[in-house]
C-alpha cells in the first residue's frame, strides 16, 4: 500500500533560502514561497524578477443539489482574472461568468489564519473568505443574469472544525530542488443557499454538502501545462474530496512529492503518482490509473468550456470540463470507495510567460 511521510508544518516553509519539502497535517502561518536562493539555473536573479515567477491559484468546487460549482481565482501578476462556473447535473447545462482584474499587489492572500479573495465588480461578485479563530470558510456569489445566462446567487458556510473537515499542506520540488509548488487543501462541510432566476429557476435552501479548496503557489517555468480531475460531494453519506493531477512542475521523484489526495469525512490519504490520460480527446473518456492499484476511475464529460487570455507577456489557456467520475479508489486503511457517476471537474491547462 503507497504512503508518504506526514508531519508537522514548520512555521515556515522556506527556511535559509531553501524550501522544507513534505506532507504536512498541520498548517504554517503562511504559504508563502519567497525568499528561495537562485531558484532558476542557479543564476542570481535579483529577489524582484524572481517573485515575479511565481504564480498563485485558488480553486473553490462545491456540490449542491443536482449542481456543481467551480469558484477560481487566477493571479498571474500582469493578468488577474476570476472566474464562477454552475453545472447542472441532470439537464447538462452549464452558465460561465468570468471577470479580468487589473494588476493587484497580491490577489491571493498567502496568510492562512485568515484571508479573502474576492471581485468588487457590479455584476459579477465572487468572493470567498476563510477565518480559523472562527473556524469559518465563505463563500459569497452574486451574478447578474443576461438573456442566456441566468442571475446567481450563492452563500455557503463551511465549518472547519467539523469532525468531517481536514486541512492538509504539500510542498514539492518544481520539479528541481531547486523551486518548489506549495499546495493548501481544505476539504470542509458547508450548508449552501442559493437562488437561480431567469433561464432556470430554483431555490435551495440550507442543503448540507461539501466544499474542496484548492491554493497553490509556484515558481513557474516559461512554459507550464498541466491536467487535473477535482470532485467533492457526498457518498452514502461520507463527505468526500478528490484531487488527481499530473504537471510539467511535477518532482523527479513524483513517489515522494505530488499533489494528489483524497478526504472521506475527515481522514485524509495521500494518493500514488497517477497517470491522466485522454486517447480520443477530452471530449472523450478519461482514464486515470496508478502503478499502486489505488486509483482506478474513467471520466466521462458532459459538457465543457475553453478560454485563451493573451496580454503583454502571459498566455493563457484553459480547458475546463463537467462530468462523471466511476470507478474506485482506496483509502489509507485499505477500504475501497466505489464512485458512480460522482460529478467532476477536469481541466487542462497551458500558460507561457
Amino acid at each position: 500500500m503507497y504512503t508518504r511521510e506526514i508531519t508537522a508544518a514548520p512555521q515556515k516553509l522556506i527556511q535559509n533560502g531553501k524550501p522544507v519539502f513534505g506532507t504536512f497535517d498541520t498548517l504554517p502561518k503562511k504559504l508563502d514561497i519567497k525568499g528561495v536562493t537562485t531558484p532558476y539555473a542557479g543564476v542570481p536573479y535579483p529577489p524582484i524578477l524572481s517573485r515575479l515567477r511565481i504564480r498563485a491559484r485558488a480553486v473553490y468546487v462545491f456540490s449542491v443539489g443536482d449542481y456543481v460549482g467551480l469558484v477560481q481565482f487566477f493571479d498571474n501578476k500582469i493578468l488577474n482574472m476570476a472566474e464562477f462556473s454552475l453545472w447542472n447535473t441532470r439537464r447538462g447545462t452549464k452558465y460561465v461568468y468570468r471577470k479580468f482584474l487589473g494588476v493587484r499587489r497580491k490577489m491571493i492572500p498567502t496568510k492562512l489564519d485568515a484571508g479573502r479573495c474576492s471581485t468588487r465588480t457590479p455584476g459579477r461578485r465572487i468572493r470567498f473568505s476563510w477565518n480559523h479563530k472562527s473556524g469559518r470558510l465563505l463563500l459569497a456569489v452574486n451574478v447578474r443574469g443576461l438573456s442566456h445566462r441566468p442571475e446567481i446567487k450563492i452563500f455557503a458556510q463551511g465549518n472547519f472544525n467539523d469532525a468531517a473537515a481536514k486541512e492538509i499542506i504539500s510542498v514539492k520540488p518544481a520539479p528541481t530542488m531547486r523551486r518548489c509548488s506549495a499546495t493548501w487543501y481544505a476539504s470542509v462541510p458547508a450548508s449552501t443557499k442559493m437562488e437561480v432566476k431567469g433561464v432556470e429557476k430554483i431555490a435551495v435552501e440550507n442543503v448540507n454538502g461539501n466544499g474542496l479548496l484548492f491554493v497553490n503557489r509556484a515558481y513557474y517555468k516559461f512554459i507550464t501545462r498541466g491536467e487535473s480531475l477535482m470532485a467533492s460531494g457526498v457518498i452514502d453519506g461520507k463527505r468526500v474530496s478528490l484531487r488527481l493531477s499530473t504537471t510539467s512542475l511535477d518532482a523527479a521523484a513524483t513517489s515522494k512529492y505530488n499533489d494528489n489526495v483524497l478526504f472521506v469525512d475527515g481522514a485524509f490519504t495521500p494518493l500514488p503518482p497517477v497517470c491522466i490520460t485522454h486517447p480520443f480527446g477530452i471530449a472523450k473518456d478519461w482514464i486515470a490509473q496508478d502503478f499502486e492499484s489505488m486509483v482506478d476511475l474513467s471520466f466521462v464529460p458532459q459538457n465543457s468550456y475553453s478560454r485563451k487570455a493573451n496580454f503583454i507577456l502571459v498566455n493563457a489557456a484553459y480547458d475546463t470540463v463537467f462530468g462523471f467520475l466511476n470507478g474506485t479508489v482506496l483509502d489509507a486503511d485499505g477500504s475501497k470507495h466505489e464512485l458512480h457517476d460522482f460529478p467532476a471537474v477536469a481541466q487542462i491547462s497551458k500558460i507561457r510567460l
